[in-house]
This record gives C-alpha cells, sequence and structure tokens, in this order.
C-alpha cells in the first residue's frame, strides 16, 4: 500500500518537473541575502502553499518544484517516505519541522519529507520551528513590511500580496483599523470565509496564487458580515457569477480605453430595443454636475425618440441598491450611474442583474461587469490654455484644479502646452481646490488670467462661486468653457447597443471605457466675443488640427519639471495619458499628495486617483 502510494507521488513529481522550467525545489541561499535581522518565532501553523523550497541543494534535488519525491521507487529515501505516509495515515504527523521565513514564503530547514508527504495528502498546514529572516527595506521589500505590519496586528500568515496597500485594501474592505489586534473570534472567522473561499476560487480554475486579490475582488461586491454567514454553494454561486471581474485580475487586464467612436448612425432604430435610466447622487437643483448629465439624457430622448427614467439624490449605496431595483423592475435594460462614487453599488447590481447593461460615469475602473465612460477633455484644455497664453499680460496664468485623478494632470500639461505654444514665457501657477484650506475656488488671482478647471463634482452648486472656465482680473464673468457634451456620448453608447458596436467594444478580460474628446463631438470649448477675432481664429485653426491629427499636444520631446526630458513618438498611450504623473516645466506648483486633500478630495482620489494606475 505504501510504495504504491510513493508511486503516484513520484508520478506526480516527474510530471511537475517537466511543466516547471526549474525542474527542481527552489534553495534559499543565505549567503545572497541582504539581510536588515533575524527574528525567531518559535512554532507557527505554516501554511503548505506557502513552503516553497529548501536550504540545501542535496534536498532540492530529491523533490520538484511542489515538493513531490523525485528519487527512484527503490531507493532508501522512497522506502522512508513510504514509512511516513502509512505512518501519518494511522497516527498523523505532529512533529514540528525546522524552517526559515523570507518574505512571506517558507523554506525548509529540517523536515522535508515530512512537507512532501502532507502536501501530497492536501494538508492545510503543517506545525513548524520558524526564524523570520527580514531584509533591508527598499522599494522593492516595501509590500513585505506591509505584510509584517499586518502579521504583527494579527498573526495571519496564510494571505500574501505583493504588491504596496493590499493589506490597507483588505483592512478597508474588512472595516477595520490598521494596527488594531484581532480578537480570537475575528480571527476564526476570517480564517474560515478565506480557506472556504479559496477552495471555491480553485475549484473554478482560480490561480491559488491569486486567492488573496481575487478576495479583495470579492469583498468589493459582496459585504463582508453577509459573506461570514454564506455556506459553500453559495461562494460557488457569487464566484461564478463574479467570474469577469475575477479572470479581469488574474490576467492583469485592467481597463481598455476606447478613444474612437466607430459606431455608424442606424437608418432605422427600434425604441422598444432600449430602456433607460440615469441614477445621480445628487440633484439638478444643487449639482450643476448632474443638471449637465440630466440635459444630455432630454438629447438622449430627442435624438433617439426613447423614454427614460431619472433617480436624483441617491447618496448612498442603499439608495443605489433601491433605485437600481426598481429601474430593473420597470423593465430597464441600460442603466447610467453619473457618479463614480455609487461604482461599488453599481458592481453589486451588474452582478445582481446581468441581463442590465451598467456604465459608470467616469476613467479607469477595472471590473468588466460596469462599463465606463468620461469625456476626454486634454485637447480642449489646450485650446483654453493658447487662448489663456494670447491674452495673460504678464505671462502669469492661474490654473485650479480639482484633485489628482485619472486625466487631470494630462488637462493641466495640456493648457501648460497650449499656453506656451502662442507664448514661449507662459508660466502657470497651479492650485488645487481640494487641498486643505486653499478656498481657491472662490479666489481670483491679480495675476491676469485664471482658468477653473473642476467639473463640479465634488462641491455643491453655488451660483455666487465661480464656474470652471477662463477668467480675466477684474471681470466676475468667465470668457471661455470648456463644453463637455453629455448628450453626444449617451447617443453614442446606446446606439452602439442598437447597432451590436457593444459586443465588439469587449476586448478579452479588460474593463471597457469609452473616452472620447474633440474629434467625436463630445468635447469643445466655448468662447466669449469679447475674445479678440484674431485669438478666436487661432482657437479655431488649432481646433481644426486636433481633430485631423495634424497637431498632437504631447507628441515629441517634452521637458517635465525639473529638467527632466520626456519623448513620445506620435503621442502618449491613452493609458499613459490618463495615469500622467508629472507636470511640464512651464507649471509652479505640484501634485498633492493624499494627506493634503479635503474629505471629498480622498474619496474620490481612492477611487480614481492617478496614483493607483490603470
Amino acid at each position: 500500500m505504501s510504495m504504491s502510494t510513493y508511486r503516484k507521488a513520484l508520478r506526480l513529481a516527474q510530471k511537475d518537473r517537466k511543466t516547471t522550467a526549474a525542474g527542481i525545489l527552489p534553495i534559499l541561499e543565505e549567503c545572497k541575502l541582504d539581510l536588515a535581522y533575524r527574528e525567531p518565532l518559535g512554532v507557527i501553523d505554516i501554511p503548505m502553499d506557502l513552503i516553497v523550497g529548501t536550504l540545501t541543494e542535496a534536498r532540492a534535488i530529491s523533490f520538484s518544484p511542489n515538493f513531490f519525491p523525485l528519487m527512484e521507487e527503490n531507493s532508501e529515501f522512497a522506502l522512508k517516505w513510504a514509512a511516513l505516509s502509512e505512518a501519518h495515515l494511522q497516527e498523523g504527523i505532529r512533529d514540528p519541522i525546522k524552517a526559515i521565513e523570507y518574505l512571506g514564503r517558507y523554506y525548509v530547514i529540517e523536515g522535508n519529507k515530512r512537507v512532501s508527504v502532507l502536501k501530497f495528502y492536501g494538508a492545510v498546514s503543517i506545525p513548524g520551528t520558524v526564524t523570520r529572516y527580514v531584509p533591508k527595506r527598499t522599494v522593492e521589500t516595501e509590500p513585505y513590511y506591509e505584510y509584517l505590519d499586518f502579521y504583527r496586528a494579527t498573526g495571519i500568515n496564510y494571505l500574501l500580496f505583493d504588491r504596496v496597500g493590499g493589506y490597507a485594501d483588505l483592512l478597508k474592505a474588512l472595516s477595520r483599523e490598521p494596527g488594531t489586534p484581532w480578537n480570537a473570534d475575528d480571527l476564526q472567522a476570517f480564517r474560515n470565509l478565506y480557506f472556504m473561499f479559496r477552495e471555491a476560487y480553485i475549484r473554478q480554475g482560480g490561480d491559488p496564487e491569486r486567492a488573496a486579490e481575487s478576495l479583495l475582488v470579492y469583498l468589493d461586491v459582496f459585504d463582508y458580515q453577509e459573506s461570514l454567514r454564506k455556506l459553500p454553494h453559495e461562494l460557488d454561486s457569487d464566484l461564478a457569477r463574479l467570474r469577469p471581474e475575477l479572470l479581469n485580475r488574474e490576467k492583469g487586464a485592467g481597463v481598455a480605453l476606447l478613444t474612437e467612436d466607430t459606431a455608424k448612425v442606424p437608418l432605422l432604430h427600434f425604441s422598444g430595443d432600449v430602456r433607460v435610466a440615469f441614477v445621480h447622487d445628487r440633484t439638478a437643483h444643487e449639482s450643476a454636475w448632474v443638471y449637465a448629465h440630466e440635459l444630455g439624457r432630454r438629447d438622449l430622448e430627442a435624438a433617439l425618440e426613447i423614454e427614460t427614467r431619472s433617480y436624483e439624490g441617491i447618496a448612498s449605496p442603499e439608495a443605489a441598491a433601491v433605485a437600481f431595483q426598481d429601474a430593473v423592475n420597470s423593465g430597464t435594460n441600460v442603466i447610467f450611474v453619473t457618479s463614480p462614487q455609487l461604482w461599488q453599488a453599481g458592481v453589486k447590481a451588474a452582478v445582481a442583474y446581468p441581463q442590465v447593461k451598467f456604465l459608470n460615469c467616469s476613467l479607469g475602473m477595472s471590473y468588466p461587469s460596469v462599463r465606463t465612460y468620461y469625456a476626454r477633455t486634454y485637447e480642449a484644455q489646450y485650446l483654453l490654455g493658447a487662448v489663456a497664453g494670447a491674452l495673460t499680460a504678464n505671462d502669469r496664468i492661474n490654473y485650479i484644479a480639482d484633485a489628482p485623478i485619472y486625466g487631470t494632470t494630462a488637462d493641466i500639461n495640456a493648457f501648460s502646452l497650449g499656453a506656451r505654444f502662442v507664448n514661449p514665457r507662459a508660466a502657470i501657477l497651479l492650485e488645487w481646490s481640494q487641498v486643505r484650506g486653499t478656498g481657491s475656488r472662490n479666489r481670483l488671482s491679480d495675476a491676469g488670467v485664471t482658468y477653473i478647471g473642476e467639473m463640479d463634482r465634488l462641491s455643491p452648486y453655488d451660483a455666487r462661486t465661480r464656474q470652471p472656465g477662463l477668467y480675466l482680473a477684474g471681470q466676475s464673468h468667465n470668457i471661455a468653457i470648456p463644453l463637455c457634451r453629455w448628450g453626444e456620448i449617451y447617443v453614442k453608447i446606446v446606439r452602439r447597443i442598437l447597432d451590436g458596436s457593444w459586443k465588439n467594444d469587449t476586448r478579452g478580460a479588460s474593463a471597457v471605457n469609452y473616452w472620447w474628446g474633440l474629434n467625436s463631438g463630445a468635447v469643445n470649448i466655448v468662447l466669449s466675443r469679447r475674445i479678440p477675432q484674431g485669438t478666436r481664429q487661432l482657437a479655431d485653426l488649432l481646433r481644426d488640427a486636433l481633430c485631423s491629427g495634424r497637431l498632437a499636444p504631447f507628441a515629441g520631446e517634452l521637458t517635465a519639471q525639473g529638467g527632466q526630458k520626456l519623448r513620445f513618438e506620435g503621442a502618449p498611450t491613452p493609458r499613459e495619458l490618463a495615469t500622467m504623473g508629472w507636470l511640464a516645466e512651464n507649471v509652479e506648483g505640484s501634485i498633492p499628495g493624499f494627506e493634503e486633500l479635503t474629505d471629498s478630495g480622498r474619496e474620490l482620489t481612492s477611487i480614481q486617483g492617478i496614483g493607483r494606475g490603470i
């Protein structure tokens, strides 16, 4: 019996060796480690799937990369392995192994065969006397130092993130404060959920190495406290519905930014094909942002002769869930959510109602179940910068931005490059309205020309405050404004549904983001008649050049702050534009850190800040 078991394990090892490049167990070479210190942990439970290697070459060649035995069947090694297997079945393996923990993984000093036998039988953990080897702190080891903080607060060693911010994301999903100790009940409840989730995830073909990241995706959609009460078959059902989101993370597919509208205007359409609803977090009366989207909704009704529904003042996830259910019960099959802050509620609803198409007005959200859309405004900002550069009397231009979210830095840089195009001496004085204590939105400098670039996503509507646009010193009305034509975007998206382009927009496991700009008619600028005729003609010429592709604001060699040289062949990719993290050399100011922002600014940047990446 025991030797037949060894033969099975040997076959697994031989197959494992063929499918792995190294073919043998990894070796931890102590002499090559740059350590800060060593720390004895005593006897702890070691997760079996995190035991990845050994310390000596002699042991390494005896095992495949998954710790299955490689020695011939008639060897002394095989006899000992088989006897240990028999002992495990009769009595169980209880003696602790000895191991080193390095970067969250474990390397065996003594007890390699015990690990091999228990791996063969699918054990979850094994007791071991462990010494932790802590590397010196660098950019590369920063995720491990976050692991150490998490481990010291919780004692949890079976869940690893290999990126910065993973543990913070987990604690946020669990509604726990960093550094707060967990009691025994908390630890047991989380452990039960994690391993039940992991088993269900692997059953459905998931990569065990991605289990921790996939749990975050799951907890983004399903409430943690509710999930603690779920049974295995319920997790299976949840994961099946969540498969597009999980596949997106597994493949690192991110977001596909679609910058061109290729859908044709249909000769005929049937209004019965789509029933559309809009969900806003505020009302059109209190928010210029919602008012603009409501105008877009009316444009959609007029252009395609369809009826739509509108839900205003939906300020919480709970209220959103009620609105979504009401819309679906009323026969709605397309729902536009105009608030980025309601993205999570939208993903939950999209998973619950797969027959409905959900879209969120945001940029760079990597959840395939909910497509996103946004106006690409950097080209319009280039035009406004050119106008400001022509009008400034002292080469100084104020620029008041909102918060450092996707696309904002590209807007600032495009504005500065447009200003410098017509005025080589133009300097941009950058401020942020969502930095605490600034109050910059209501203040116009005597510098001469000020541009307010925010779009009223975060500030309540107030007719007394300065609205987005270009201002001259001493004047209370703006003389140039960027125009986001949301109606154009809504008409184009619904037409894509009608003509079948919606299906063709799918990009594998990537989430789809419609990011349309000047050449699609989704964005434009409006200039006052008070602007000199020559400047208006210049803006028209530049607009035509941008739309035709003859002019690209970021093409060629550019200089960033500090003299850094940047070169783009043609133009930056949509991803590079959306996540741009540098400022042009003629910009005076900086990108604020998260801790400098107001509460509303933090809320938005935590969802789609440029530092998150796409």
